[in-house]
């Protein structure tokens, strides 16, 4: 009896496609059947730990300064405790390509994770700049400048007789900071944030909501469950949203990126030391990456700016294959959603709490994907998915904006050494239905407020 061969593994192919030969070994490696759980760890985890290499430089320029009034800071710790230190600019304001970088070096992010999270950034940049900066807060001074929400509005408005004296398009929305940017970088049931809609406010840490995560991880001393602690965080967060907040929305965009930020806790500010070099997180470094400190009646209290990385802190190895990216994001994510499938809940509330109505995404992508597709182990769904879509979503922008938007793909590009230019879904996705979106309050008042 013939065996038929088996067919490579999808993400095998995307690897290869993208150029990355090592990552696309490592899969082959860990795909032989013969490959034991040991052999597994050891390629992702080195047997060797360098002390050099690990340990973060916390000296000078490298010292934690908190951040003053006029810097900027936003929704997201590892960014803010990149400026506080300095990594990035301390002012909160950085180019796109510098806070790629410095996420790589630092938190050892890998590059196209990195890229993929500074793109999402771009939502509130500025993409007059070549440079392409972008406030990691609040929306910076220098209004007259635009960002991608402007752009897909107004973008095609950037020609030379309708600019007025500044160059400028005067129905081009200004940058808004990441601060500023609810339902496109920033979204409801953030692990530490409220939901915008309910305090008016989704870049402050709630103690209230700091405080269950840091429980779950004091009372679970099994290091290795550290996904699955903060994937039940993540899963209460959301219950918590749809049952007080009626304008919870949680779409394909905001699903993804929600699964994505709650596993960095665990994945980035863990430490990686010669004891632990799978990674421990701990209850002090949770507290430290959040801002966050005792009072000495006990209770929680945080403030803005003190985002800091621990002074005993080890980050991952810098090896290619230890970084934070596909091949450990896609099994995690999966991971995720399979402890506890309300992180795949796709829908939102219709107005008032308690009204989750869930999205068909069958009908949203025209029977391209449906939720159980992109929970397929080989990961391949979930990579095209967000690849199309992202592509779907702007084809405006990327229409009418060549020169500014090849900047950007560029610099993607080179980073990731050209997965947007090479990589080709095997399940297209000709396009999706945004009109259902429409029946969420809250997107509709968030797509309004980038009208104005």
């Amino acid at each position: 009896m013939r065996v038929k061969p088996r067919s490579p593994p999808a993400l095998l192919l995307f690897l290869l496609a993208a150029g990355n030969t090592l990552l696309a070994t490592a899969f082959l490696i860990l795909e032989r059947p013969s490959t034991n759980a040991t052999a597994r760890r050891s390629l992702f985890f080195p047997s060797t730990f360098d002390e050099a290499d690990q340990r973060f430089p916390i000296s000078h320029p490298h010292q934690f300064i908190q951040a003053g009034p006029n810097d900027h800071r936003g929704p997201c710790p590892g960014l803010n405790s990149l400026a506080n230190h300095g990594f990035i600019s301390r002012s909160g304001v950085d180019t796109f390509l510098n806070i790629v970088k410095a996420s790589n070096e630092v938190y050892r992010m890998g590059i196209s994770a990195s890229a993929a999270a500074g793109v999402l950034g771009l939502f509130g940049g500025n993409l007059l700049d070549p440079t392409l900066p972008i406030s990691i807060g609040e929306q910076p001074n220098n209004v007259g400048l635009t960002g991608i929400l402007g752009g897909i509005l107004g973008m095609w408005c950037l020609h030379p007789a309708l600019a007025n004296d500044s160059g400028y398009s005067e129905v081009v929305a200004p940058p808004s900071g990441l601060t500023n940017t609810h339902n496109q970088f920033e979204g409801d049931a953030s692990l530490t944030r409220c939901d915008l809609y309910i305090c008016n406010d989704s870049h402050t840490l709630q103690p209230k909501y700091l405080q269950p995560l840091l429980d779950l991880y004091a009372a679970d001393s099994n290091i290795t469950n550290s996904v699955a602690l903060v994937s039940k965080h993540h899963a209460n967060r959301i219950a918590n949203s749809i049952a007080n907040n009626g304008l919870f929305f949680f779409g394909p965009v905001q699903m993804i990126v929600g699964a994505f930020t709650a596993l960095q806790a665990p994945s980035l500010f863990a430490n990686y030391s010669a004891e632990h070099p799978e990674g421990i997180m701990s209850v002090e470094g949770l507290m430290s990456i959040y801002g966050a400190t005792r009072s000495p009646d006990g209770m929680l209290t945080w403030t803005r700016g003190s985002e800091r990385i621990p002074d005993i802190y080890y980050r991952r190895p810098a090896a290619l294959l230890y970084q934070w990216d596909l091949p450990i994001i896609l099994p995690q994510v999966l991971e995720m959603w399979t402890l506890y499938p309300e992180t795949l809940s796709l829908g939102g509330n219709l107005g008032q709490r308690n009204t989750f109505f869930p999205l068909d995404l069958g009908a949203f992508t025209h029977g391209a994907y449906s939720l159980d597709d992109l929970r397929q182990p080989d990961g391949m769904n979930l990579i095209c998915f967000v690849y199309q879509l992202v592509q779907i979503l702007l084809p405006d922008l990327l229409g009418n904006v060549n020169d500014l938007l090849a900047t950007v793909l560029t610099e993607v590009g080179q980073l990731t050494n050209g997965v947007l230019g090479t990589f080709i879904c095997p399940r297209p996705m000709g396009s999706v239905d945004m009109t259902m979106l429409d029946k969420y309050p809250g997107w509709v008042k968030s797509k309004k407020k980038m009208l104005k």
